[in-house]
């Protein structure tokens, strides 16, 4: 996974905001693994990330220190094939706890619908 810049990792949150990327969130430390579906950035602010799923769940990053890679879903184990299957590359956010990641990927749907509605106009 190759580092991207502070610049470059908000550039890409604020094109999923303005494009209403679906996004998949998988995130993880020593104590807990979370995963979630279908989530969108609602606010992308110098220090924060804010994602929100559905109508009342919300999800947000404190951004003050974290480190940023680009991040591809067949990166992971093979096991984890058929849940990475429909998403495209994404960013993995490492935060000042070392302990504490979380990769989020776009929706390979997203992808499709536009290149159909480009194709169209």
């Amino acid at each position: 996974m190759s580092e991207i810049s502070y610049a470059d990792a908000l550039d890409t949150s604020g094109r999923w905001a303005r494009q209403n990327e679906k996004l998949a969130v998988l995130g993880s430390n020593s104590g807990f693994v979370i995963s979630l579906r279908g989530a969108q950035v609602t606010l992308c602010l110098d220090d924060l990330l804010q994602l929100t799923f559905s109508e009342d769940g919300t999800l947000r990053f404190f951004l003050r220190g974290a480190a940023f890679s680009l991040a591809d879903p067949k990166d992971f184990p093979v096991e984890y094939g058929a849940w990475f299957a429909e998403f495209e590359k994404g960013m993995q956010i490492r935060f000042v706890n070392l302990e504490m990641q979380c990769f989020i990927f776009p929706s390979r749907e997203n992808h499709a619908d536009q290149n159909n509605r480009s194709k169209s106009e």
